[in-house]
């Protein structure tokens, strides 16, 4: 696996990329491993080439919410400043990753101003992120925020089947369980996907990019496609359930 794979390293000159290359470690990250917890000061930043991190905010000491999920287009420890993080770092899918330590990271960093670029633009992403998934979250029901959610983990691990589970699913968007095994079984009536043990494999991504709401096409910089009806013929994105 070449670093270059990953979207920040990919771009990079000659000079800043052999700056960057001696101190790259391929992992292994596997599901449920925590790469660095709430008020821990990470000691590596990782480039993820395969895995997918989930980026979770840890409220009264048993509500984990998903803020945010990151593949190859971004890193985990973005605003790594060597202070504790506000937040816990998860593997969501398994696959492989670059690390770095962190503090040899952040003096490479003052060295490298296309890597800088790069920086800002996945933080502007990561801020556009959470900034519409939040107003998804207030503004539309669960079958559209669940679909966004989906198209999104199918563009961070570029795979059609994403590996989790109905309660993982509703711990990390903080729905009832019962709410989200009706909306997984409507998509299901609807042929769009299928159900596997702790898997969910999309058999038609065009059918689920009709009924997604604007967030997820603002989310991605995607260009929305053009459709006659966004509105599929099984009702999914008509239901206004709200948990």
């Amino acid at each position: 696996m070449n670093p270059r794979h990953h979207e920040l390293l990919a771009p990079l000159p000659a000079q800043e990329y052999e700056l960057f290359f001696p101190h790259l470690e391929l992992v292994s990250l596997t599901k449920g491993q925590v790469l660095f917890d709430t008020g821990e000061v990470p000691a590596f930043v990782y480039f993820p080439v395969g895995a997918v991190v989930s980026i979770i905010c840890e409220l009264d000491g048993n509500l984990n919410i998903e803020s945010n999920m990151v593949g190859r287009s971004s890193m985990v420890g973005l605003t790594n400043t060597g202070q504790e993080s506000f937040y816990k770092a998860e593997v969501r899918t398994s696959g492989l990753a670059y690390r770095i330590n962190a503090q040899t990271y952040r003096q490479l960093r003052k060295q490298c101003p296309i890597f800088i670029e790069g920086l800002t633009l996945a933080q502007a992403a990561s801020l556009r992120y959470t900034s519409f998934t939040g107003a998804c979250a207030r503004h539309h029901p669960i079958d559209q925020q669940m679909l966004r959610w989906m198209l999104i983990s199918l563009d961070r691990s570029l795979l059609s089947t994403i590996d989790i589970t109905h309660a993982e699913l509703s711990r990390l968007l903080g729905f009832r369980r019962e709410a989200v095994t009706l909306t997984l079984g409507r998509l299901v009536e609807a042929g769009t996907i299928k159900l596997g043990r702790g898997a969910i494999e999309v058999i038609d991504r065009t059918a689920l990019e009709k009924q997604a709401c604007e967030c997820y096409w603002r989310i991605s910089g995607k260009q929305r496609l053009s459709f006659t009806s966004l509105v599929n013929p099984s009702g999914i994105a008509a239901n206004t359930t709200r948990q």
